[in-house]
């Protein structure tokens, strides 16, 4: 949607580090976070972003050290990045605090462990809307409002995406050795897809006319800071 260049972008083991996620949030003002999340209501500062080799603390992004002053928007689109316990301190420590206090402008996070279809869905939805000219409140608002009105005839165009790349990967496979990192990197993949076409199969063959119309798939995500 956007044409990130490839040197923008974090895809799998080789490139998801801590190291390289930390260059890539001081370069770009705009970060978009998919991966795995975990909040720590015992200790709200070991809640962590997961990457690769490790992780990324509520901790280290509150240390002077983590500065990111030209981060205009970020999005975690992972699980719990705003999930916290408000009554432990004045302020709700979650990864989403963390990156506003290392300067960035808006975040736009999670209260709970998310749904990957129904993010996915609702990623691209924010971005239409954010490309169409709406400010981030606004934006997400509709892509809400379209997340819980999608059907599962909508379906039908994605399945098809999916299908096509699901196949593709599989012709990939016999590319690589099996003890080799490009191998592993494909296996990602190809799971990733194969549970996708898996949940997208699994919707369309049930008698649900709105699959994603249940609250805990579209009012997870929130906006802080700036408009």
């Amino acid at each position: 949607m956007y044409n990130i260049p490839l040197e923008n972008r974090l895809i799998g083991s080789s490139q998801a580090t801590s190291k390289n996620y930390r260059q890539l949030a001081q370069q770009v003002q705009v970060l978009h976070s998919c991966h795995h999340a975990l909040s720590r209501l015992d200790n709200p500062l070991e809640s962590q972003l997961k990457l690769a080799d490790g992780s990324i603390t509520l901790g280290q992004l509150m240390t002077p050290s983590w500065r990111l002053p030209q981060l205009v928007e970020v999005f975690l689109s992972c699980c719990e990045t705003n999930l916290g316990t408000p009554s432990l301190t004045d302020d709700i420590l979650t990864l989403s605090t963390g990156f506003l206090c290392a300067g960035a402008k808006s975040v736009v996070s999670t209260l709970w462990s998310v749904n990957d279809l129904a993010t996915a869905l609702f990623s691209i939805f924010y971005y239409q809307q954010r490309q169409e000219g709406r400010n981030r409140p606004q934006a997400l608002q509709k892509a809400q409002i379209q997340l819980r009105k999608f059907t599962r005839l909508d379906l039908n165009k994605i399945f098809q995406e999916v299908e096509v790349r699901e196949k593709a990967l599989i012709v990939n496979r016999k590319k690589y050795p099996s003890d080799s990192i490009e191998y592993q990197q494909w296996k990602l993949e190809y799971n990733m897809y194969t549970k996708l076409n898996r949940r997208i199969k699994e919707i369309e063959n049930s008698t649900q006319q709105f699959p994603f119309s249940e609250p805990h798939y579209w009012a997870a995500f929130i906006c802080h800071s700036l408009r």
